[in-house]
């Protein structure tokens, strides 16, 4: 069983403690507060700021790391600077999800409780994907898209790179979400979305 190094002290770091069965948590990073450094979180104690994460934790084939962080643009960042390092990236899959065997899952992603993903979707690499979502067959997740709870989507969706998809947007079949846009909560999206664009509502339409 390897170490597990999560970077990042908030909500996703708490999913992350809550479903890991495959790793030894050894620590939380944080990245905003160095203020937090020695607190406990959920059992778990904060021991170094990102700035210093060189000093604190080893670069080794036993040891893993994974980036729970809610700013997609920000999170890129962490993991550029990480990779630079040599650090190993870890997915992080509850026992109580269902991931089709025919599915592809990306380094560095959490997946939380209650997900259903079917045969054929390409999950990319450091998505997070929050409990109750439905990835249909034949999906293609970018990296760093966040998929947040309740989502469902129709087969052959691709949500773009860092994509935000949030609380219970439904996306319909053959639909194609662009780069870094944004998919409001409760969204019924019929048609697709162009890179950096907000849409809402139902039907889903854009805003400024």
């Amino acid at each position: 069983m390897k170490d597990l190094y999560i970077i990042g002290t908030g909500s996703q770091a708490r999913y992350v403690i809550d479903i890991c069965k495959t790793h030894r948590i050894r620590g939380l990073i944080d990245i905003i507060n160095r203020e937090n450094i020695d607190k406990n979180i959920n059992g778990v104690k904060v021991i170094c700021h990102l700035d210093d994460i060189a000093d604190h934790v080893p670069v080794k084939s036993d040891t893993d790391v994974i980036v729970a962080f809610g700013d997609n643009k920000k999170k890129e960042k962490i993991v550029e600077k990480l990779s630079e390092i040599g650090y190993n990236f870890s997915t992080i899959i509850s026992d109580f999800s269902y991931v089709s065997k025919f599915a592809k899952i990306g380094k560095g992603c959490i997946i939380c409780q209650n997900v259903t993903i079917q045969p054929n979707s390409n999950i990319g690499n450091h998505v997070i994907i929050h409990a109750g979502c439905v990835i249909e067959h034949d999906n293609v997740l970018g990296d760093f898209s966040n998929i947040a709870p309740g989502v469902k989507t129709g087969g052959n969706v691709e949500v773009g790179q860092g994509a935000y998809v949030y609380t219970g947007a439904v996306i319909i079949p053959k639909v194609k979400i662009g780069k870094y846009s944004i998919i409001g909560a409760g969204a019924v999206v019929l048609k697709n979305v162009a890179d950096n664009s907000t849409v809402v509502g139902n039907p889903a339409k854009k805003i400024k």
